[in-house]
């Protein structure tokens, strides 16, 4: 099987297939695009969601925690703690497990998470450090997103720039390849963008049909899992999806397609009033572009700047895992 995310026809048929009994105070059960569950707590709601990191080997915990917590902004939820399971190979340090431990450390306080428990494991099973998160949030009942509200007619927004994560992760871990340097400084400056707390919580107050964090897959991958979660199509128009400079030269040196790249760091959001929340948004620092429309329909297409429609009907894989494998000599 290839690295990365099951397709949704195989999570549906060898997962969430498998899911037969299910909660009255589960609001939101596990599901195709949804980020989190949701669990009835009276007046607020529980968010929980679970995330690995499996594709970098520097910045590991600092990359864990604010994907995680990433999950709960998109459903409009303040993130309150994370607990921690830490695969270690054979060969580690202490140094090493202590440095992850600073970083996961310095990422939750930043948010205002508490780190509340966890595992920790040195195990054959792994050849490099594994780091997967439980981050637990909340937020009030009748305020909480899901994936299922985007309506067709409505602005589809993302905020940053698409491959953010990505390329902190190429620059970082690839940068010797490269045919130009990538400074310190410039690499700080993606992973200081890696959260969307902000702007979910933001959006959540601003009344949004729909968000979804943009990881595996990129913009495109995204897109389609939230088409497929509340039942529409959608129009991405390539000219309009914003690109850092860095990131660009990044992709086009290795031949990778940014839209399908992994975003961690921008988050995708669904709203009627898409020009009022980018005036919002810009208040508190935070840039926002519109980059499509929803659409009748069941499932996205991407409009290039060529004029050609491309319509995604499958599954959308990551460029990074097609990228290792091309490195490992697997493709």
């Amino acid at each position: 099987m290839k690295i990365g995310k099951l397709s949704g026809d195989m999570l549906e048929r060898m997962v969430l297939s498998t899911i037969q009994f299910l909660r009255e105070d589960v609001l939101v059960h596990a599901g195709l695009g949804e980020d989190c569950a949701v669990i009835d707590f009276g007046d607020q709601v529980c968010l929980v969601t679970s995330d690995p990191i499996t594709g970098a080997s520097e910045g590991v915990g600092e990359l864990a925690v604010h994907v995680a917590c990433n999950d709960l902004a998109a459903n409009g939820g303040t993130p309150v703690g994370v607990q921690i399971v830490l695969l270690m190979p054979e060969q580690s340090k202490e140094e090493q497990i202590h440095q992850i431990m600073q970083d996961i450390q310095k990422a939750a306080a930043s948010l205002e998470v508490e780190v509340i428990g966890g595992h920790t494991e040195i195990t054959s099973r792994v050849a490099s450090p594994v780091v997967s998160i439980t981050a637990i949030g909340r937020a009030p009942k009748d305020r909480y997103i899901t994936s299922q509200g985007a309506r067709p007619g409505d602005d589809i927004l993302i905020t940053k720039g698409v491959g953010i994560e990505a390329t902190a992760i190429l620059a970082r871990d690839f940068g010797d390849q490269l045919p130009f340097e990538v400074t310190g400084e410039e690499i700080a400056g993606f992973t200081k963008q890696l959260s969307v707390v902000p702007e979910g919580l933001l959006a959540a107050e601003h009344g949004v049909h729909a968000m979804h964090d943009i990881t595996e897959g990129g913009l495109v991958g995204a897109v389609r899992e939230l088409c497929q979660a509340a039942g529409v199509g959608a129009e991405i128009y390539e000219a309009d999806v914003p690109v850092p400079y860095l990131t660009r030269v990044i992709c086009e040196f290795f031949g990778l397609d940014p839209l399908r790249l992994l975003s961690s760091g921008s988050m995708l959001i669904v709203t009627p009033k898409g020009a009022e929340l980018i005036d919002k948004l810009s208040e508190i620092g935070i840039s926002a572009f519109i980059v499509g429309k929803v659409t009748e329909g069941s499932h996205p297409a991407v409009i290039h700047t060529t004029g050609e429609r491309e319509e995604i009907t499958a599954h959308v894989e990551d460029e990074l895992w097609r990228f290792f494998r091309r490195e490992e000599g697997a493709e």
